[in-house]
């Protein structure tokens, strides 16, 4: 396993029973996986390895936790990205390969915010120089553009709206 605040998976790999998974949910870290295609990936946080008390501050800031998370997004998306939020899960998909790789590592980091201060780990390579060598680069790249993207957003109070 690497020091990337991720896994790097294949989309042809099953990556559920993956060693990141087992670690972040031993180390009750975030799970964070890039998922790469033949031209995009996906980035995926599920909550499932997080502790239960982190549940109830996800929840509670989840207008924050979104429009973060929708920052990173657009920030690395193309015209044919989109993003689905919800307080258990944030998926950002058809991300060009190197821009995933970054927008997993800020994702990291801002679900890590959530957790209990003993519990936050630095990554990336302001805190490990290696970090960029750790996670295996297999030469996709493509620029990020602007357009009209798509977004679901999945609320769970009854006061709720999607956008």
């Amino acid at each position: 396993m690497s020091d990337a605040p991720f896994d790097l998976v294949d989309a042809k790999d099953s990556f559920t029973d993956t060693d990141w998974f087992n670690t972040c949910q031993a180390t009750q870290m975030p799970y964070v996986v890039v998922r790469s295609g033949d031209a995009t990936a996906d980035v995926l946080w599920d909550f499932v390895t997080l502790p239960p008390s982190c549940d109830a501050k996800l929840r509670a800031n989840f207008a924050a936790l979104e429009r973060d998370a929708r920052a990173i997004f657009d920030r690395f998306a193309l015209e044919e990205s989109y993003l689905r939020v919800k307080p258990t899960m944030i998926c950002f998909d058809h991300l060009p390969f190197d821009e995933a790789k970054q927008a997993a590592s800020e994702l990291y980091r801002l679900i890590a915010a959530y957790l209990p201060a003993r519990q936050r780990l630095r990554y990336g390579p302001e805190a490990n120089p290696a970090f960029a060598n750790k996670v295996q680069d297999i030469g996709r790249s493509q620029r990020s553009c602007g357009g009209n993207r798509r977004l679901w957003v999945e609320h769970s109070g009854p006061s709720s709206s999607a956008a």
